[in-house]
């Protein structure tokens, strides 16, 4: 065996080739079958849009617009009047229903004071019957005449309760014609002009509360179970990279948006995502609509899961 050739260093380099490419594949095998795609527990980052809090202002009553009393631009405070409709057909609505009102309680009064007659009368029969100086049938009649006008007292009184009723409603519809601010707000948009008519609902003039800003944010599908309104969260812009706006979750799109990745390995189904909303207080108005911001979810796992046992 003296004239056996020494191996070459391929040929020793061969074996720890094949060791390596076993180690790989063993190493993807177990990875593949170890590996989870749920939420394992820690805070949720992603990132989403800032957007203001819009508030379409609308008539509950059609009508020409007399004025808009704003500009693009303005602050306005609650309780500020934003537009105004003509007030004419609605005034005089208003004045019709006082007036039947009134009518009303006339003819009231004179029902009461006819009714105090027909007592007197009644009264008068009744002493001139104890002297047999009247007819049973006189009697009769004067009963009956108070009877008649009992009735006719309680038909005045649902006519003013009706009349009441009504006026009310003029007035309420008479008020209609001035919009106001509900909060503060800046206006957004001037939509409609005076001299233009509009119609119930027709949205006239546009509020961005900006005192409050919701950020839309999206959360993949296997991070959004442990995601509860109510939730803290805190967001970051890039103008103020260093400063951190705390927020609360406040509602989640309760179905799922397009798919933002493949499952690994495409095992199973595309991963979706899911709109989650955090509401962010905005005191110094800093946070303007359309920025991107980075957000922070402290989430809750659901009671049960790998996550919520391990806290």
């Amino acid at each position: 065996m003296a004239g056996a050739k020494p191996k070459g260093p391929i040929a020793l380099i061969r074996p720890i080739l094949l060791l390596a490419v076993l180690g790989v594949v063993a190493f993807f095998i177990w990875r593949n079958a170890t590996r989870r795609e749920d939420y394992s527990g820690g805070d949720i980052i992603t990132t989403g849009t800032i957007e203001g809090v819009n508030i379409e202002l609308s008539f509950k009553v059609p009508g020409r617009l007399a004025s808009v009393d704003v500009t693009e631009g303005a602050d306005v405070a609650p309780g500020q009047l934003v537009a105004s409709l003509d007030p004419k057909d609605f005034d005089i609505a208003v004045r019709m229903a006082r007036a039947a009102l009134e009518s009303a309680r006339a003819a009231l009064a004179e029902t009461r004071a006819n009714g105090d007659r027909a007592a007197r009368d009644l009264e008068r029969q009744l002493m001139l019957m104890k002297k047999d100086a009247t007819t049973q049938q006189q009697v009769d009649d004067a009963r009956s005449a108070v009877q008649v006008n009992s009735a006719q007292r309680e038909a005045r009184v649902a006519q003013i309760h009706q009349a009441e009723v009504a006026l009310s409603q003029a007035e309420l519809q008479r008020s209609y014609t001035e919009l106001q601010a509900p909060v503060g707000a800046l206006v957004s948009e001037k939509i409609h002009e005076p001299g233009e008519m509009v119609g119930v609902g027709t949205p006239v003039v546009t509020l961005a509360e900006v005192d409050t800003m919701k950020v839309r944010a999206a959360v993949d599908e296997t991070r959004v179970g442990a995601v509860r309104p109510g939730d803290s969260a805190r967001v970051r812009v890039y103008t103020f990279d260093r400063r951190w706006f705390d927020g609360r979750v406040s509602d989640i799109r309760p179905s799922g948006d397009f798919a933002t990745r493949k499952d690994w390995g495409a095992q199973r189904r595309d991963i979706r995502t899911f709109t989650v909303t955090v509401r962010v207080p905005n005191p110094d108005h800093l946070l303007k609509d359309g920025m991107t911001a980075e957000v922070t979810i402290l989430a809750r796992p659901p009671a049960g899961s790998p996550a919520g046992a391990a806290r």
